[in-house]
């Protein structure tokens, strides 16, 4: 599969538009440009694809990987700063961060119909983020949907950062974190069928202080009502090694 990795960045737009992804049909024509990663424009520009394959899978997740690269890649190369720093979150890194975290989620993702996402770290009440709104908020966190997102998909309703508050892990910027610079996508296995798939893997995402982390990945995928294939569900959890479980005796 695929491994993305920044060097020097283009504009967020471009770099989403580079990245998400390698598929003939990644543009849909509407009256706003949307990103789609796994509509199979043959010779025929209406002939879309009618059955959910592993390339299409493989596809969309290596969307969701080069997404993150350019989230990351749009926040830092716009001034964004530590979290731990003065005005760590200006408002041209917020707006470019924003800007292709949307274009990603319209993109890939069922949004704005339901999509069951389970992201890594997240704690009731808002474990689960079915709507888009959270979504953006696990995408790139509450400073800077704050700042850059409009007054219905703040996360939750009404939220002023007061009540809750997260990082955003596409940003990158937690802990001594400084930025995701590479992702890949290494799938295990697959069941595909004429409406619907799932996949299974990993994503190991490489950070630009040099470090990586690997997260365990369900995705499942069917139509939208415009019949490109998206991801209608997505499952993370942290890898749990041996020492680690509660399984093994």
């Amino acid at each position: 599969m695929k491994s993305y990795s920044t060097t020097n960045a283009a504009a967020a737009s471009a770099s989403l538009m580079l990245l998400l992804l390698n598929t003939p049909g990644a543009l849909a024509s509407d009256s706003e440009p949307k990103l789609r990663g796994a509509v199979y424009l043959e010779s025929d520009a209406n002939i879309q694809a009618s059955a959910v394959t592993e390339t299409d899978m493989n596809g969309l997740v290596d969307a969701f990987c080069g997404a993150a690269v350019a989230i990351s890649e749009a926040f830092w190369n716009n001034g964004g700063k530590s979290h731990s720093e003065e005005d760590a979150y200006p408002q041209a890194a917020c707006d470019a961060a924003y800007n292709v975290a949307l274009g990603a989620l319209n993109g890939a993702y069922n949004y704005p119909d339901l999509v069951l996402f389970k992201p890594t770290l997240t704690t009731a009440p808002y474990t689960f983020r079915p709507t888009k709104s959270g979504a953006l908020s696990y995408f790139i966190g509450t400073d800077c949907l704050l700042k850059s997102g409009d007054a219905d998909l703040q996360f939750p309703q009404g939220n002023d950062g007061s009540a809750f508050k997260e990082y955003g892990f596409a940003l990158a910027n937690y802990r001594t974190h400084t930025g995701i610079s590479g992702c890949k996508w290494v799938p295990d296995s697959f069941v595909s069928g004429e409406s619907v798939g799932v996949a299974q893997g990993q994503v190991i995402f490489e950070r630009n202080e040099g470090a990586t982390s690997v997260v365990d990945k369900t995705f499942s995928f069917g139509f939208d009502d415009q019949g490109n294939i998206v991801i209608t569900g997505h499952h993370s959890s942290s890898v749990i090694g041996a020492a680690g479980s509660t399984q093994y005796v």
